[in-house]
């Protein structure tokens, strides 16, 4: 089964990552990475510091004995053999090269005593001399795997000048290196030796020795991590448990204020009741003196019809009667007419602002890990339930007011003109409220005011300095500069916040300072530039100055890392193939991750880029949700914004958003080709 996977991952083991080409007398350095030996002599020329050598896997700088030429450096024989069976496994497509004449054929013989490649021509030659009569030799194309396991074994050789065919197989106790026979006779006369195998076995004891000490470490450990899980279990339960007690205390309170607005209302209902009673009866009254008037004045008119002098003049006084009768009723008093009004509680309203609704007090705990009993003085902090107070390190949260998120402003189309858009991607915002604008499909970054205004734009397709293969990433440095993920063309570029070009750093390869397809950037607290290496899943830092600094994901830990941002003691990173959002320490070590596939409230579909606003909440662009989501630190989801379309407040793909000074949200809207503005009410 090994030999299956390591003749598998061949090509990969026996290529130099420097050149990117099959090994040429490979050397390797005191930090176990090897090279070239033209690699190394190539970055010693570079360097210019004699002696010393910087590895460019894991840029450790290391002495190189001797003289100080890379050649000195211990060959790697494993290497070597692993050259050889690559040679061995491509006969039949490639000709291999003869080690004594040089001649390239494909009708090639190895010899295992030699540990060399022979040609038809020379084999004879080879044969013919006596010392070399029970060297076994074996044709390429009747290489089995036993065979190639015997290529894998095949002894080393020594390094020093004159010695290269001699076989180690002495260890010098004085100077602690394998020697041969002739070193054991010259350079290392007088020293204490021992055999090789038995020097081996002694180190091996020491090593599997070494090796169980780490392996009930590791044992240790565990079950440090299995008491942590329980704590968290614990926390979780109490937490919980809290939640349901102020719940419990939320409804008692709402129960009471609810049997109270009932009261008022009651209340309110008596009143109005009485009140409607007498304007009833009062309403009554005016309406039978209506009918009493109108009859009169039907009579009336009626008599005056007739017009019988005799009628009219006897009604007079019954006219008059009836004048007197309505002026003696007057206008009525409306003055007792209920008016209602309410008097709210300030009292009540005060209690609540000063006290809230409880408070949550918190013991904490200073655990020595290595016990299975948590032990320590405890401390305690109440937190008030109506202000929110964030505990550092404590499970709960601070309590944030909610805002929601309206659109207010949108500027931009689709277009290559100045002032135009075409697929915006990454957005920043200065100290000065302006908007920078990556822009994937024009190969530009544009600059524009917060009302929308174009102020500039830099940069066209290409590869020059100041050129562009899809921007992604941009942000602004403590400088006011802009720093931009040049994703197609594997680098970062440096501008002033006029659009020059500055500087520059990376280029495409899997070295820890090279990039490969870098998507978002970040600037943290101490001015470092966090790159998203996409294609490498890597979160790489480098310096101001484009320095590398270090580096933590990979396989395993990030599947398509989007986006990083340090806030806190945390690095926050969108990974957007496994449709979550993951925590790390400042030394890049896991903590937890939250999210998963879907369109539910929490769930993502590619998460893209992120920020956490002015109120502490992270904001993540989930853009085949077609909105922004918000959340506490603690990956408990707040809100969200957005929905799949082109109007106002809608997207076509989220992929950034910066904030302004105001408060207010800067959203990169894809294929709309726009910049959306939203405020927070």
């Amino acid at each position: 089964m090994y030999l299956k996977t390591l003749l598998d991952n061949l090509h990969d083991e026996v290529s130099c990552s420097v050149c990117m080409c099959t090994y040429t007398d490979p050397k390797q350095l005191p930090c176990l990475h090897s090279f070239c030996l033209p690699c190394l002599n190539g970055i010693q020329r570079t360097s210019g510091d004699h002696g010393k050598i910087t590895c460019p896997e894991c840029r450790k700088q290391s002495e190189i004995p001797g003289s100080g030429n890379p050649s000195e450096l211990p060959t790697n024989f494993r290497i070597n053999s692993l050259v050889d069976v690559l040679a061995i496994k491509e006969c039949s497509t490639a000709n291999v090269k003869c080690g004594n004449c040089e001649k390239r054929s494909s009708q090639t013989l190895y010899c295992f005593q030699c540990c060399s490649f022979w040609c038809e021509e020379c084999i004879l030659a080879h044969n013919v001399i006596r010392t070399n009569k029970e060297h076994k030799t074996l044709a390429l194309k009747d290489f089995q795997d036993q065979d190639i396991e015997a290529v894998l074994r095949r002894p080393a050789f020594c390094q020093k000048e004159l010695h290269e065919k001699e076989e180690l197989k002495f260890f010098c106790k004085n100077c602690e290196v394998a020697i041969c026979s002739t070193c054991a006779m010259t350079l290392h006369e007088g020293h204490g030796k021992m055999l090789l195998q038995e020097a081996t076995n002694a180190r091996k004891t020491k090593i599997n020795s070494m090796i169980k000490s780490l392996k009930d470490k590791v044992l240790e450990k565990r079950k440090e991590v299995e008491q942590f899980n329980q704590k968290s279990m614990e926390v979780q339960a109490k937490v919980t448990d809290v939640k349901r007690q102020v719940q419990t205390n939320v409804d008692q309170m709402i129960a009471i204020i609810e049997a109270r607005k009932q009261d008022v209302f009651d209340a309110v209902d008596d009143q109005a009741n009485k009140s409607l009673e007498t304007l009833s009866q009062k309403k009554g009254k005016v309406e039978n003196q209506v009918k009493i008037i109108e009859s009169a004045i039907e009579q009336t008119e009626s008599l005056m019809k007739r017009n019988f002098s005799t009628e009219i003049l006897g009604f007079n006084e019954t006219f008059d009667k009836i004048l007197e009768e309505q002026e003696s009723q007057g206008n009525r008093d409306h003055e007792s007419i209920a008016r209602f009004s309410f008097t709210k509680s300030d009292k009540l309203i005060n209690v609540l602002n000063s006290e809230g609704i409880g408070n949550v007090k918190t013991v904490f705990s200073e655990t020595k890990l290595q016990q299975s009993e948590a032990e320590g003085k405890e401390s305690s902090k109440v937190i008030d339930g109506n202000k929110g107070v964030n505990v550092r390190d404590s499970p709960l949260e601070a309590q944030v007011q909610t805002k929601c998120c309206i659109p207010v402003l949108s500027f931009g189309q689709q277009g290559e003109s100045v002032g135009m858009l075409k697929e915006p991607w990454g957005v920043a915002v200065n100290d000065r409220d302006e908007i920078a604008v990556a822009e994937l499909g024009n190969h530009r970054v544009s600059v524009f005011n917060s009302d929308g205004t174009h102020l500039k734009s830099f940069g066209s397709e290409g590869q020059n300095n100041g050129e562009f293969n899809q921007p992604s990433g941009i942000a602004f440095d403590s400088l006011g500069n802009i720093v931009v993920a040049d994703c197609k063309n594997h680098r970062v570029q440096v501008f002033d916040r006029n659009g020059k070009f500055l500087r520059k750093f990376g280029k495409h390869g899997s070295l820890d300072h090279q990039l490969s397809h870098p998507e978002g950037l970040s600037i943290d607290g101490k001015g470092d530039i966090i790159v998203a290496d996409k294609a490498k899943r890597l979160i790489k830092i480098f310096s101001s100055s484009g320095e590398y600094l270090r580096k933590f994901g990979g396989a395993g830990s990030l599947v398509l890392p989007y986006h990083c941002i340090q806030h806190g003691h945390c690095f926050i990173v969108s990974d957007y193939d496994d449709h979550s959002i993951k925590m790390f320490d400042l030394k890049g070590r896991f903590i937890f991750k939250f999210g998963k596939q879907g369109n539910k409230n929490g769930e993502f579909n590619r998460p893209r880029y992120l920020s956490v606003n002015k109120q502490g909440l992270l904001m993540v662009c989930d853009s085949g949700n077609y909105r922004v989501q918000v959340f506490e630190l603690s990956g408990k989801f707040v809100t969200k914004f957005g929905s799949e379309g082109s109007g106002r407040g809608e997207f076509k793909y989220t992929v950034s958003t910066a904030n302004l000074s105001d408060g207010r949200i800067v959203v990169s809207d894809q294929n709309n080709h726009r910049i959306q503005i939203f405020d927070q009410i």
